[in-house]
Parts: C-alpha cells; structure tokens; sequence
C-alpha cells in the first residue's frame, strides 16, 4: 500500500476525527468568538453598575443607614440613571502634584471646607483629550474611612439639561500606580440635586469640561 493511501485511511479514521473535533473545542475555549466575547463583558460590566445602583437606593431608603430624614426619605421618587455604558469607562494617566496651595473650595451655601489639589488624571474620552484635577479634603486626611480619598468634582454640557446643573462627584482612592480607572457610569449628585438644607462643593472651574458626558446619574428634578 501506498504511503498516500495510508495518509488518507488515517485522515479519514475515528481516532483522527476526535483528535480534529478535540483541537476544534480546545481553539474554541482559548480564542473564542471576539464579538461574543466583547458582549458577554459589556453584560457583566452592565449588572455590576446596576447593582451598585440597587445597593445604594437600598442604603438610602434605610433609615438606619441614611443620611436623610425619615420625611426626606418618604418623598424621594427615586435615582434617576443613563443606561450604563463601557465607553465612559477609561483609563487615565495619575500625576502626584501637590505644589498648589491649600485653597478653600466654595460651596453652595457659607462653608468654606479647606481643600488641597492631590493630583491630576489625563485622558482621552470621545477622541477628547481631557485633563481633571483631584482633590483631598483637609478635615478626613487623618480619618480612618474616609483619608485614603480623592474628590474630582465635574461639570460638563449636558448640566441643566439632562444632569444636575451644579455638577457631579466622581471619589476614587488614593492611586498606587501612576495609570488609574475613571468610570463615570458612577458619576454622582451632590446632596444638593435632592434638598436644599445641604452645603455642597461647588466645582471648581479648572474642572468644567467643554463635552458631554452621558454617564452616570441624572438630574433629580
């Protein structure tokens, strides 16, 4: 018998058929289908924002937990979201500056809370080349809970028309490495956006960006 006719009966045999079938599943699971893929992470990432929403309207609705009356809480119609979308998740480049002067941040009533510029994150969103600045509140650096954060107040284009029109809050920690992740699908109101008693940060104007963004929660009324 031929060396051909041998290839053949062997390419056409069971063993080699199963082999063929087990290379197939094995390619499959290490470089499955990248759409698929790209779906499946998008879903993921979608119920984890939207869960981090339930867990804070939970929280906000517990009188145990809340920083609110029990009147306040009685007449709160609920937060109001943009669907969550990976796009407004990025990637930015963290610098440490700490050169500026502690400067004391305006708010929407008399407060004045005394704030210092920690740093600030450049990145790119909607092919927009963007800079945000971050700030440590002076009064927590000392505190267990709440020193280790960073407060990056923003406005953008669409405040007073779909968003508060006072800005939104984005914490994040302190970063340990100089590349960190900005997601503003957990972009935030200000106690302000609810009731009025409420002394809030104004954002500072080096903060005010000249896109929209829409990501995170909208405006309450």
């Amino acid at each position: 018998m031929s060396k051909a006719s041998l290839s053949n009966q062997y390419y056409k045999s069971p063993i080699f058929m199963l082999l063929l079938i087990a290379i197939i599943i094995v390619i499959s699971i290490v470089y499955p289908d990248s759409d698929s893929l790209e779906v499946k992470t998008d879903d993921i990432y979608k119920d984890s924002i939207n869960i981090d929403r339930e867990d804070k309207y939970i929280k906000f609705a517990d009188t145990s937990t809340s920083r609110f009356s029990v009147e306040e809480i009685s007449m709160f119609t609920g937060f109001k979201y943009f669907e969550p979308d990976i796009n407004y998740r990025v990637n930015a480049k963290f610098t440490v500056d700490t050169t500026k002067p502690n400067f004391e941040m305006k708010t929407s009533t008399d407060r004045t809370p005394t704030y210092r510029t920690y740093g600030y994150l450049d990145f790119t969103l909607n092919d927009t080349a963007i800079r945000l600045y971050a700030y440590q509140n002076m009064a927590f650096i000392d505190h267990p809970e709440y020193g280790n954060y960073l407060f990056i107040p923003f406005k953008d284009r669409t405040n007073t028309i779909t968003t508060y029109g006072s800005g939104r809050y984005i914490d994040i920690d302190i970063p340990e490495e100089s590349i960190v992740i900005i997601d503003f699908n957990e972009a935030y109101n200000p106690y302000c956006a609810y009731y009025d008693r409420w002394s809030c940060p104004l954002v500072p104007f080096e903060n005010h960006l000249d896109i929209h963004i829409y990501a995170g929660e909208k405006k309450y009324k």
